[in-house]
């Protein structure tokens, strides 16, 4: 265990045991509301040695037993050995902020908050054909899969329990979508502000410096506002910028920062991400291609110069329907009414006669799809079959992404919105962007916490009425109304940029030679992973200009580069 002191700068060093030793526990991440709880246990007789909030775990434990982990308010993974029961409890936060794998072999079970550690352990580093697969549609591996066959994700709100018999998976927490209440648009309001104010409170506990990662949006700008509120000190802020215009929100996040009279730093990331390339790829341990990692990476390495904990806006698009694609689903909905056959027929065959790459097509093929799938997989309309090698490609024919998004979209809830955000809640916001900021914060030893994911926040969102998240094109209705306590009219509703990266004009300029490198058919078929012919030939349609396949290249060139390191045993060791 290596531990990233926050609070209880000396006496935290893990493990930490029970008054008996019985119950030993370490874990990673931080219970905010630990305080709370220690005074408790020491009020009922508990002796504590230390400030540290790790030492409330153990404790608790052998008050509630399982139940325990419902009293904790934090991001967590956590492993407990009951020495008495000769059983092992490993427990993942809520939300899936924290990382923790696991594998079963030669009758051990092995986990840990990295793949890396269990790959030093020698596990079986057999490639998932279906974890591929499934990266090729999501641009990560969606848990509980991993890129090895045999090693899971624990699910975020689950737990494991290992005896002898081995491992059994439990669901601890589940947040469920449901009617809003009947209230006036007043009233909600007030409860957001005060629920956000007490979860911005929470994550201001620390005894390092503290500040924020700010875009300049709707989410990091609240964030910032609520912490101004509470912060004795002002308020230190961190912002990326890039010289394209187009993706360039510094100047928003500087407009926040004057605003609220903050100590702002900003960096302008530039294509020597070459540089930095191979340790941000191998940093996740497994192929994951959102390439906002960059910044992400950036940012938080500007911030650690200043800093050992940030809050992060991170959480509010997923919860009060803040993504473009639900304006996008909602704009589609009339076209989604006419019958699937007609549908089939008309839009799917002309999408169909049309050239391979024409504007277009891949809008017509989406409306032949029923609409829950088209969601999950209309974006994409290269053949994840065509680009994985023969040796890889899944034996499953009828294998596709509805597998894993159909548990989260096909639910019952009270309208399609609450699908759509309980689909990004539950796979894209743990698997993609909790792991983007943990990988590139923790790069660089610091530490991001993520106010909105406060699971009370969490549970009082999917109560919300739909008209409250979107309304009409506008999403994030109710927090644009909370910031228009906080910021002018014009910035609360100004056009969402996003946090992305140039870089279909990257890998057409400065990164044009190390990507030619990096994809020959002879470094492609060394690694095994993909086909050569059809790589080459994205490759070069994208250099021609007239398309645009900078997702997908981002995609092989980030799983040919992890291939390289952990397949090949090219490189340092893992």
């Amino acid at each position: 265990m290596r531990r990233l002191s926050i609070i209880d700068l000396a006496g935290g060093k893990q493990p930490l045991c029970s008054e008996d030793g019985q119950v030993v526990t370490v874990y990673n991440g931080e219970i905010y509301n630990f305080p709370e709880l220690r005074k408790g246990l020491i009020s009922r007789g508990h002796v504590l040695r230390t400030e540290c909030d790790t030492e409330v775990i153990p404790h608790l434990y052998e008050e509630k037993g399982d139940a325990f982990v419902h009293y904790l308010n934090g991001m967590f993974a956590i492993a407990l050995w009951d020495r008495a029961r000769q059983r092992l409890l490993l427990i993942r936060d809520r939300l899936g902020i924290k990382p923790l794998y696991y594998t079963q072999a030669n009758g051990q079970i092995l986990f840990g908050s990295e793949l890396k550690s269990l790959v030093a352990a020698d596990i079986d580093r057999t490639v998932s054909k279906e974890a591929l697969y499934h990266y090729l549609t999501y641009g990560y591996v969606p848990a509980p899969l991993t890129i090895y066959e045999n090693v899971f994700k624990l699910l975020p709100g689950h737990l494991a329990i290992g005896t002898d018999g081995g491992l059994e998976i439990k669901r601890y927490w589940d947040v469920k979508p449901k009617e809003g209440e009947v209230r006036g648009e007043e009233e909600w309001l007030e409860q957001l502000e005060e629920l956000l104010l007490d979860a911005v409170r929470l994550r201001l506990i620390s005894d390092v410096p503290l500040g924020a990662l700010l875009s300049g949006g709707v989410d990091s700008s609240l964030i910032v506002a609520m912490m101004a509120r509470c912060s004795r000190n002002r308020v230190k802020t961190f912002t990326i910028g890039f010289d394209e215009a187009s993706y360039d929100e510094a100047k928003y996040a500087r407009t926040v920062a004057e605003r609220f009279g903050t100590d702002h730093h900003e960096l302008v990331v530039r294509p020597q991400v070459a540089d930095h390339f191979e340790k941000i790829v191998l940093q996740y341990d497994e192929p994951f291609a959102d390439s906002s990692a960059i910044p992400t990476y950036f940012v938080s390495k500007m911030a650690r110069e200043h800093v050992t904990v940030a809050l992060s806006g991170d959480g509010g698009d997923e919860l009060f329907a803040g993504y473009d694609r639900y304006v996008d689903f909602f704009r589609k909905r009339p076209l989604y009414c006419i019958p699937a056959p007609i549908r089939r027929c008309t839009f799917g065959l002309l999408g169909r006669l049309l050239p391979f790459g024409t504007r277009g097509k891949r809008f017509l093929l989406s409306l032949a799809l029923d609409p829950m799938t088209d969601y999950v997989t209309g974006r994409d309309w290269i053949s994840n079959r065509a680009l994985i090698s023969t040796d890889l490609t899944p034996v499953n024919n009828d294998l596709d992404t509805m597998q894993i998004a159909g548990a989260y979209i096909n639910a019952h809830y009270p309208s399609e919105l609450d699908a759509l955000c309980m689909h990004d809640l539950k796979l894209y916001l743990p698997d993609d962007i909790l792991t983007k900021v943990d990988r590139m914060s923790m790069a660089v030893s610091l530490e991001v916490r993520v106010p909105f994911l406060d699971y009370r926040l969490v549970e009082f969102a999917f109560g919300l009425p739909a008209r409250l998240r979107l309304r009409g094109r506008m999403g994030k209705y109710l927090l644009k109304r909370l910031l228009e306590r906080y910021l002018p009219v014009k910035h609360v509703y100004r056009t969402k940029q996003g946090f992305a990266v140039p870089l279909g004009k990257w890998f057409r300029d400065e990164l044009r030679e190390p990507l030619h490198d990096m994809l020959s058919p002879r470094m492609i078929r060394n690694v095994g992973l993909f086909n050569p012919r059809i790589i080459q030939r994205i490759v070069d349609m994208h250099m021609t200009g007239k398309w645009d396949f900078s997702g997908k290249i981002w995609q092989v060139l980030v799983a040919q580069t992890w291939g390289q390191r952990f397949l090949t045993n090219q490189g340092p060791s893992p």
